[in-house]
């Protein structure tokens, strides 16, 4: 009996190897323009998610005779960041408000990922690999449940550059450098149309250490660090 059910697995086994590889993808190179959108937020703080955008163009290069390995690299636009509630001071009087941190990242993701044709027009695949990311802008926005001008000037006066340095060190908010590990999912169908979700987990510390001295001067105790996190879904058409 345990004979029988070994050798049906083994030739269960073998049958789905020989159809996993009878659509393999063609080896080369290959490029994709990809859009789409973004939630995040800033870990280990009290920062809830905030939606944004993205976009780029990557290169697929699947390798000779790997069936469905692959290597690929991107270049990409990403917004991230985060936004959380927070109490302000007007006249005397305490307001509730919301802080936004809005950044803009130039990344360059490097992965490598395994492909599987379910059918000659629709394959799966998936990536793993890290990420390098520079700040190319960055705001502060400061958000007052309430009206007035002076309401107007609090909220003009809690918007600022988020990368940019400051004679205020509490507004040296950001680091430009970004680094972390990330990875995608992705559906194709007709060898041109992609459906991708993943995620990016970032790995640097991305607050100033002028900005964690003048935390510490003021609380005696330390800033905990602040990491980058990212889930997206896009939309990709494979030239």
């Amino acid at each position: 009996m345990k004979r029988t059910l070994f050798l049906t697995l083994a030739m269960v086994m073998c049958i789905g190897n020989a159809h996993a590889f009878k659509y393999e993808p063609a080896e080369g190179l290959t490029w994709m323009g990809f859009f789409g959108m973004n939630v995040s937020t800033i870990q280990n703080h009290e920062y809830k998610a905030k939606a944004g955008a993205t976009l780029g163009v990557k290169a697929d290069y699947m390798l000779p005779s790997a069936h469905g390995t692959y290597l690929t690299a991107a270049f990409d636009w990403t917004m991230k960041g985060g936004k959380k509630s927070c109490e302000a001071t007007v006249d005397n009087m305490s307001y509730d408000g919301t802080g936004k941190y809005v950044l803009h990242y130039l990344e360059l993701p490097v992965r490598i990922g395994f492909r599987y044709n379910i059918r000659e027009n629709f394959g799966l695949y998936a990536e793993v690999g890290p990420y390098f990311a520079v700040g190319v802008g960055g705001k502060h926005n400061l958000n007052i449940d309430g009206d007035g001008s002076d309401i107007g000037d609090a909220e003009d006066d809690g918007s600022f550059c988020a990368f940019k340095k400051s004679d205020n060190t509490e507004r040296q908010t950001f680091q430009r450098w970004d680094a972390g590990v990330g990875f995608r999912l992705g559906a194709e169908l007709n060898n041109h149309y992609n459906l991708l979700i993943g995620a990016d987990w970032g790995l640097a510390d991305i607050y100033r250490d002028s900005l964690r001295d003048a935390y510490f001067d003021k609380y005696k105790k330390r800033l905990p660090k602040a990491h980058n996190f990212i889930f997206n879904i896009t939309l990709g058409y494979r030239f």
